[in-house]
């Protein structure tokens, strides 16, 4: 192999090997670069980024936030009491009814004979109960004539207090069937919402039956929520220390949140704190009553209660994202002046729209991260940047839009400047002509370079060829000696 490069060196190289092997040291040296490059990033690689959000004073109401549900003041399941076949229905489901409406309409006929029958019953008692007392009128006079005996007088007696017996259980059996031909018709007690009929008309329906239909009662309506036994507590003690009777408790104000993150108008109050804590979850059931003259609130709904004051303390507040929870409770990544980052533990109060209330661990103004906690660990440097507030980005995203769509009108219209003007067509076709005419010189001079490599190559070959032929024939050099 050496002695291969050693001979080719000797020999003048032609223009085809020389731009191979520049090209070949251009690759090298390249490829070298390369892997110094990726090498140097290698081992400075940037910090990870993350969002923070600072530690911040915010003025919060004393009030805190429960879930809790709605609960109709009267709601009542409507059945059967008679046994009997369906006739009518005379509401429209889901429509509002008037109390003392009828609803249903049960078969009445066996119902009519029956107090039909009572009545009659009642009539015959009352007419052997006269009789009786005309009997004993009749024994009394003739006992003292001494025409009858006292067993006689004695019997007389017994029948009218046998047929006063009979009066009254007729009677009340009259009036046993007057209720239930009265429960063929079956009425609205209160003034309320009806829902869906479960039976239709020509259903047998009896006692035993499933509901004909619910009504409730939406205006006002209840809010009932339960509070944890230390919440109740504290509040107790907060009335104790303040002066006031435990009693005003009742009369703390509570307002709704709805589903949907809107605050229902109506204020309620609380009316109702119950006597006893839940063995299985420790807490306490409280109930407010809310005005619903719309109708909006319905039973079941579930809402968020917020109860307290009007009143507001500065408190710090960081946004839930940033806390985090372990066996020792709850914690957050802070960001120190360095940009080292430093595990904290934290004590929480009550959260409030999206930010967590802090009692103790964090100061004001410090950097707590919010977005890329995967990416870090406590103690190493990073790179944080203060996470946007809510809304700002679409701010921030129009005044974008509008430049980017009047760079692009800019740029059009000075496409259709460019095509309109005839300067700048000559001047483009001038450059044009140019760039021809360097292409054809160049073109010019590399065929004159390659007539001219041929000629070399072939002296040198011949050059080469007489020293081989010299050195491969010694004795023609000892002729030319002799």
């Amino acid at each position: 192999m050496m002695i291969k490069i050693s001979r080719f060196c000797r020999h003048p190289m032609t223009m085809g090997e020389r731009a191979l092997l520049t090209a070949l040291a251009l690759t090298m040296l390249l490829l070298l670069g390369a892997c110094d490059q990726g090498s140097e990033q290698t081992a400075e690689a940037p910090p990870p980024g993350v969002l923070v959000a600072k530690v911040q004073n915010r003025a919060i109401s004393e009030t805190v936030e429960y879930v809790g549900r709605t609960v109709a003041v009267n709601d009542v399941s409507l059945r059967a009491q008679v046994e009997g076949y369906l006739l009518e229905r005379r509401f429209e489901e889901g429509g509002d009814v008037e109390q003392g409406a009828e609803l249903f309409v049960i078969d009445p006929a066996l119902y009519e004979a029956g107090v039909a029958a009572a009545e009659g019953t009642v009539a015959q008692t009352k007419a052997a109960l006269a009789r009786a007392n005309k009997d004993l009128q009749r024994y009394k006079t003739l006992i003292k004539k001494q025409n009858v005996s006292r067993q006689k007088l004695d019997e007389a007696e017994s029948d009218k207090l046998q047929e006063q017996a009979n009066l009254k259980s007729a009677e009340a059996a009259l009036q046993k069937a007057q209720i239930d031909l009265s429960h063929t018709v079956i009425k609205a007690p209160f003034k309320g919402r009806i829902g869906r009929a479960s039976a239709s008309v020509g259903d047998l329906v009896t006692r035993q039956s499933e509901e004909l239909a619910r009504l409730v009662e939406l205006d006002p309506i209840y809010a009932n929520f339960s509070v944890s036994e230390r919440d109740v507590i504290e509040a107790k003690r907060g009335f104790q220390q303040a002066g006031e009777d435990e009693s005003e408790l009742t009369k703390l104000e509570v307002t709704l949140r709805l589903p949907e993150g809107s605050l229902y108008e109506h204020v309620g109050r609380l009316d109702f704190i119950d006597n006893v804590v839940d063995r299985k979850t420790g807490t306490v059931v409280l109930r407010a009553k809310f005005d619903n003259p719309d109708k909006l609130l319905v039973p079941g709904l579930y809402v968020s209660t917020m109860l307290g004051r009007e009143e507001t303390t500065d408190k710090l507040v960081i946004p839930q994202a940033a806390v985090q929870e372990d066996q020792a409770g709850k914690f957050v990544l802070v960001v120190g002046p360095d940009n080292k980052v430093e595990l904290r533990h934290i004590e929480t109060g009550e959260s409030h729209a999206g930010v967590l209330v802090v009692r103790s661990g964090l100061n004001p103004d410090e950097r707590v991260i919010v977005q890329g906690i995967q990416k870090v660990r406590p103690g190493i440097v990073v790179d944080a940047k203060l996470a946007p507030q809510p809304g700002a980005e679409k701010a921030a995203e129009a005044p974008q839009a509008t430049m980017t769509d009047a760079e692009k009108g800019a740029k059009t219209a000075a496409a259709g400047e460019e095509s309109e003007s005839p300067d700048v067509t000559a001047a483009d076709d001038a450059a044009a002509e140019q760039e021809a005419a360097e292409e054809q010189e160049a073109a010019a001079v590399v065929a004159e370079e390659e007539k001219v490599a041929p000629t070399v190559d072939a002296t040198a070959g011949t050059a080469d060829g007489a020293m081989d032929d010299t050195r491969s024939d010694p004795g023609a050099d000892q002729s030319k000696e002799d």
